[in-house]
């Protein structure tokens, strides 16, 4: 009878970011040989059940599973004991060629094609099967005081209070909302292209806090990306890493279902043509116009996108449509709402530890997407008793610093304006015109999956009607990764 052990290997992977840097630099990994335990004690079983040349290929397959094993467990025993006190894990490419070599012929049984794919981070296999499924994303609790009144989860520019209104007073909070969870699978069959389903899923929804929201649901098949996801005129990557929730304060995008296509060829410079549902009812109507706000057609997108070794900068736009379906009366009416986007981040040293983030957008009718007047439910457009439509111009900017002091201590800084340079004279005069804010904090690294920092913000309101007001917050946030 042959008898095999099984064990648990750790092996740290750093893992590249491409949006806000609210996920982990760096991952552990867990290889559990007890599946494969499992798996060739099933094998050697059933091959009392077969041919001799059956039996005779499983045994050739039963010693390329011991080769893996004993490669692992040499690598165990190679690891530094000082890894896990700081030291840089090794890279997922730091499997040897013969380990390489060997995963590359395992054979295609009920055990897949291995516990390990340098591809897909922290997956495991879905035996019997061409897929692979991952889980991630990370818990973390805010303890922040107010200190002048304003939303009770997130530092929102549109819940500052200003000059005239009651005011709430400070107070303080912990909570745990930002906690988030994701799900991903792949398959890897042959002949297909790069594909993916992503779920994400966080506690972020204000009229059910306990319950889980929905964040992205997506899939991708090669070039075409289909669901729920970030916009493709939002570029992540101009931001920081920010405590606060509303973290990027006049961020121009948001999440939406869409249809993306996107070109990348493996060189600097890839595009992106989409279309995008849109908030078409975005269309103030104080003096009841008989009709609905609705679009006949989609927002259409395109955005270019150059990288190089040290940065990365997108250029897009945006057109949708502006219509008030009127009745028989009132008539119809559209106009055309529009948008141009820019974005990114400029390392400002070789080895890429320090960036600048930029981001700026000017349009009209688009007010909406900027997050400063979403967040204050400011419309794209009013309709006049006339039956015309007044269209929002509306502008953002939004610049910022990271800098790495250490290899644990880094520290962000952000400053962020929206404006509507021209308001429909509809408006209600306490809806929000401008806002800015500026956010600092400190980060501290401790390990591979706990991060912590404080962070002080300052914003500035102004209503539509002059009135204005500022406010303050200080806020605590710890990260667990997973």
């Amino acid at each position: 009878m042959v008898s095999f052990w099984s064990s648990k290997i750790r092996i740290s992977t750093r893992t590249r970011l491409s949006g806000p840097e609210r996920v982990v630099h760096r991952r552990t990994k867990k290889i559990d040989l007890l599946p494969v335990t499992v798996a060739l004690a099933l094998v050697m079983n059933a091959g009392t059940a077969v041919g001799d040349e059956s039996v005779e290929q499983l045994r050739k397959d039963i010693k390329q599973q011991q080769l893996i094993l004993d490669d692992l467990e040499n690598r165990l025993q190679q690891i530094p004991q000082d890894q896990d006190n700081g030291a840089a894990p090794a890279s997922p490419s730091a499997v040897n060629p013969q380990s390489s070599s060997i995963l590359n012929r395992m054979p295609d049984t009920a055990i897949g094609r291995g516990l390990y794919d340098p591809d897909f981070a922290k997956s495991a296999p879905l035996f019997d099967s061409n897929w692979r499924f991952a889980m991630g994303g990370y818990a973390k609790v805010d303890l922040f005081h107010e200190f002048d009144g304003g939303d009770e989860y997130e530092f929102l520019l549109s819940s500052i209070p200003v000059n005239g209104d009651p005011q709430p007073g400070s107070f303080t909070r912990l909570q745990m909302n930002e906690t988030r969870f994701n799900f991903e699978m792949r398959n890897g069959a042959a002949g297909l292209p790069p594909n993916r389903v992503f779920l994400e899923f966080d506690f972020f929804d204000k009229s059910s806090p306990n319950s889980a929201r929905l964040r992205h649901a997506y899939f991708q098949y090669g070039k075409l990306l289909a669901g729920r996801n970030w916009t493709t005129l939002s570029e992540l990557r101009q931001l920081p890493l920010l405590l606060d929730f509303a973290a990027g304060d006049s961020l121009y995008g948001g999440r939406t279902t869409q249809l993306r296509w996107e070109e990348t060829d493996g060189s600097d410079f890839d595009w992106a043509v989409a279309l995008e549902d849109y908030a078409d009812d975005s269309i103030y109507n104080p003096s009841d116009v008989s009709g609905t706000a609705r679009s006949n057609f989609p927002r259409l997108v395109l955005r270019g996108s150059l990288e190089w070794a040290h940065g990365v900068a997108t250029l897009g736009g945006s057109l949708s449509e502006i219509r008030f379906d009127g009745t028989a009366t009132s008539g119809d009416v559209t106009e055309l709402g529009w948008a141009i986007v820019t974005g990114g981040r400029v390392y400002l040293d070789k080895q890429n530890r320090h960036f600048f983030g930029f981001g700026a957008s000017y349009g009209e009718g688009t007010a909406s997407n900027i997050l400063t007047f979403a967040n204050g439910g400011v419309p794209n457009a009013a309709i006049n008793a006339d039956g015309t439509l007044d269209l929002t111009s509306n502008w953002n900017l939004q610049l910022s610093l990271h800098w790495k002091w250490s290899r644990w201590w880094s520290s962000n800084f952000n400053y962020a304006v929206a404006q509507l340079s021209d308001v429909p004279d509809l408006f209600e005069p306490d809806w929000i015109r401008d806002g800015r804010a500026i956010h600092a904090n400190i980060i501290h690294k401790h390990s591979d999956v706990i991060t912590y920092g404080l962070e002080y913000m300052t914003g500035k309101r102004e209503n539509v009607n002059g009135e204005d007001g500022s406010a303050q917050r200080l806020q605590a946030s710890i990260f667990y990764y997973f």
